[in-house]
């Protein structure tokens, strides 16, 4: 199954992800853009703190770098 096929399971559009994809035995579940965003920096900041905010950001920043 694709996550376009999906919708998000937290606001009902669109999905263009399933996550978290960590380990087959955990289950992932379908996200937007937004939702899935979310979710991760939650992650992060559950996981480093306050500087996981900072961290998420410039993580995004780089993937946006190597797009162009």
């Amino acid at each position: 199954m694709k996550a376009s096929e999906c919708k998000c399971c937290k606001c009902g559009k669109q999905a263009v992800a399933f996550w978290p994809v960590i380990d087959p035995d955990i289950p992932s579940h379908p996200y937007c853009r937004k939702c899935l965003d979310k979710e991760k920096l939650q992650a992060m900041i559950a996981i480093y703190g306050d500087k996981g905010e900072e961290l998420f950001k410039q993580f995004n920043n780089q993937l946006k770098k190597k797009k162009t």
